[in-house]
């Protein structure tokens, strides 16, 4: 009964830290800095140039998806719909997600350009998988995952393993 009592606490406890932003102490450590970024002071796309003449915000790919013969797929993913991380100090700090709504229209464009789905059949389309595959893959509940999941994701959300993106 008190493992029970115990492991019900664990995880109210978990759940509070995982939803609620609490001020960093001055004794913060690694697992604090993970906490804070769990909860979400991101930049977006639609931020690029935006900010103060000394505090404008670029984005910058990671090195191997920067250049013309890389990854387009996953360039475009960074540098039109995912959302970068940002440092104590509110600078970027290389880390990219996507959001669900990001994720819903980047899944509209490559639906629409790879399996040829426009309007009421597109929409149809995302009414009746999108949800599905997005729970399939925030299964934390955590409100956005990892852009370096696109490519699994539209693959699954597609129904074709073997989509070329």
């Amino acid at each position: 009964m008190k493992f029970i009592i115990a492991l019900l606490g664990s995880a109210v406890a978990i759940s509070k830290r995982s939803y609620h932003r609490e001020e960093p102490s001055s004794s913060s450590s690694s697992s604090d800095d993970e906490d804070l970024q769990l909860m979400g002071d991101f930049f977006h796309a639609r931020d690029i140039g935006t900010g103060s003449l000394d505090k404008k915000y670029e984005r910058v790919p990671p090195e191997n998806f920067s250049s013309d013969s890389d990854d387009l797929f996953m360039r475009s993913m960074i540098m039109k719909y995912a959302m970068e991380g940002k440092n104590e100090d509110e600078s970027p700090n290389g880390a990219f997600f996507m959001d669900e709504a990001s994720t819903r229209a980047a899944s509209s464009e490559v639906l629409s350009s790879h399996k040829g789905l426009k309007g009421a059949e597109l929409a149809e389309y995302m009414k009746t998988y999108f949800p599905r595959t997005w729970a399939h893959y925030d299964v934390n509940h955590a409100g956005h995952i990892g852009v370096e999941s696109m490519p699994q994701f539209m693959r699954f959300l597609a129904s074709d393993q073997t989509l070329n993106l």
